[in-house]
């Protein structure tokens, strides 16, 4: 079983991208991070990049007998204490954050780390699936009652649904998705981490259309491209990693 993947970050229509990433594979294992900055455009490009390259300086430096769920714990708290500590270097980084997605591949399975709404996909043939919650306001009304719900959203009007309540910089993380058994991957499988520029544009049966059926530069390529169509003049920033496993020999293209 061999990984193939590829990376990009287009900046859509904005003026500033606060998007980062930052991936790694090797014959037999892969490691892959997105963020997504936000708190201006100093504060959030700042958030992200400290983050992924952080990221990147643990898993270099990881013991190779620490559990890669442990692994991935102990990492939302330095990296959070990381942007804590930007927060307080200048008043232009002061309001700084940033989502994360990461995936770790060994021995065929999948482990993630998320905090915020950049998500993960799994897509296996025709089949797509979310395995990453998005870590916003519309989260913590799942589990209220109609009339719960109905108070907490007048008591708190003034946050959206998709407002996030977890992310990378908050100062003690408490909502993240780390999961304790891999997710066994087969041949063909591709997993996709990515920004909401990308979401907000494409429905998941669009996002598997174009990540689907042809080589991953192309699956890029096609993803970016129709996303950028659908939002036309409103395009956010957009980050994507996709990998798929294979026979063949394992590629890496991109990476900021």
């Amino acid at each position: 079983m061999e990984i193939s993947i590829v990376g990009k970050s287009i900046i859509g229509t904005r003026e500033d991208q606060q998007d980062s990433y930052y991936l790694c594979t090797k014959k037999h294992s892969a490691f892959a991070v997105v963020c997504d900055g936000m708190g201006g455009s100093i504060g959030g490009d700042a958030a992200s990049q400290t983050v992924a390259e952080k990221f990147k300086q643990l898993y270099e430096a990881k013991n190779a007998d620490e559990p890669i769920p442990s692994f991935f714990l102990r990492a939302i708290d330095i990296l959070d204490e990381s942007i804590v500590h930007l927060q307080k270097e200048s008043q232009e980084t002061s309001g700084a954050g940033t989502t994360i997605v990461a995936v770790m591949i060994q021995n065929g399975g999948l482990y993630w780390l998320s905090v915020g709404d950049s998500r993960l996909y799994i897509l296996r043939g025709s089949e797509i699936v979310q395995v990453t919650r998005d870590h916003n306001f519309a989260l913590s009304l799942e589990n209220l009652t109609e009339t719960e719900s109905h108070e907490a959203m007048h008591n708190h009007d003034r946050h959206r649904p998709d407002a996030l309540i977890s992310f990378i910089g908050m100062g003690g993380v408490k909502i993240f998705d780390i999961n304790e058994t891999p997710f066994h991957l087969q041949l063909d499988d591709r997993v996709l981490l990515t920004t909401d520029g990308l979401t907000k544009a494409l429905t998941d049966r669009e996002i598997l259309l174009y990540a689907q059926g042809k080589p991953l530069e192309a699956a890029m390529e096609s993803l970016l491209r129709e996303a950028t169509g659908k939002a036309a003049a409103s395009q956010d920033n957009t980050t994507c990693v996709l990998i798929h496993i294979s026979k063949q020999g394992g590629t890496s293209s991109g990476g900021k």
